[in-house]
């Protein structure tokens, strides 16, 4: 099961055509999900794809109040991992899934990129995602190449 988290324009989202399972999950601003929806998608996703404007070198505020929804997702404890501290996850989803993060926006500098990577990569580690993968676009047509990354 995928679960897809974007912050696009249902027509620009349809716009792309990416064909769904019908065990995927589709998280955006026009279906507002809870916590406890998004904790338990989380569980048992083998696929966690954030598709996000670039905000300042991050991601969007939509896609950014998911990731703290995730987070509820923890144990109140910390621990080491990769020389940095992260949150404990509870459950049993560590490193059954992988993360893939993608990106538009015109004028992408490349301090926000770097920081967007930086952010992403942190975040993969937080989730215990098995790996991440980053891609950056420069519009939101060229999103359609997600297709391939997707399937």
């Amino acid at each position: 099961m995928k679960m897809i988290v974007h912050d696009m324009q249902e027509e620009s989202w349809h716009g792309l055509g990416v064909k769904l399972q019908e065990k995927d999950i589709v998280i955006s601003d026009a279906a507002a999900c809870t916590g406890s929806e998004i904790e338990s998608a989380m569980g048992s996703c083998c696929q966690l794809i954030l598709i996000s404007r670039c905000v300042y070198g991050g991601f969007s505020p939509f896609i950014q109040g998911v990731l703290e929804k995730c987070r509820r997702h923890f144990g109140p404890l910390l621990e080491m991992r990769h020389g940095q501290t992260h949150y404990e996850v509870k459950g049993g989803n560590k490193n059954t899934f992988g993360m893939v993060c993608c990106f538009y926006g015109e004028h992408i500098t490349p301090q926000e990129e770097q920081s967007a990577r930086l952010q992403s990569v942190s975040d993969g580690i937080s989730l215990q995602a098995r790996g991440v993968k980053i891609i950056f676009y420069d519009t939101i047509e060229k999103l359609s190449q997600l297709k391939g990354i997707i399937l």
